[in-house]
């Protein structure tokens, strides 16, 4: 049901990473888009990037695209930069393809992930230095 003004959770389900729940019929309130207040903030938050990078230096790995077309058997560096409720957080300094499935080779083993996001880093420096942050859904073998 639309209300005029009101933006509600239900318009959004299932639009998370892997995350199925639900939540509708509940309103967050009106909203008054007419507000120079609200267009004043939306302005300030414009230009912000939320790095999920932690500030750790990460651990150097070796990946290598096991599946689909792209499969290849020479290992890439790779750096993890976190590991936290089966998902890996690499940094490459090449894009992995959306979709396709990665075996991650650590100090401490292999794992395996399916890449479910992937974009340009945005740090100082990322850019010039060809810094892409892919996100890899673990996948058991």
């Amino acid at each position: 049901m639309d209300r005029p003004g009101c933006v509600c959770f239900d318009q959004y389900e299932g639009a998370g990473m892997g995350h199925d729940k639900s939540r509708s019929s509940v309103s967050v309130g009106t909203v008054d888009w007419s507000d120079p207040r609200l267009n004043d903030l939306l302005h300030k938050v414009d230009s912000w990037n939320i790095e999920q990078r932690s500030q750790v230096s990460g651990q150097d790995v070796e990946v290598r695209l096991t599946g689909g077309w792209n499969a290849s058997p020479v290992s890439k560096p790779a750096v993890l930069m976190s590991e936290l409720d089966e998902t890996l957080v690499l940094t490459t300094r090449f894009p992995l393809p959306h979709g396709e499935e990665v075996q991650v080779t650590k100090q401490t083993g292999v794992r395996w992930g399916v890449v479910v996001q992937e974009r340009e880093g945005h740090r100082a420096g990322d850019r010039e230095q060809g810094v892409f942050v892919n996100w890899l859904r673990v996948r058991s073998r």
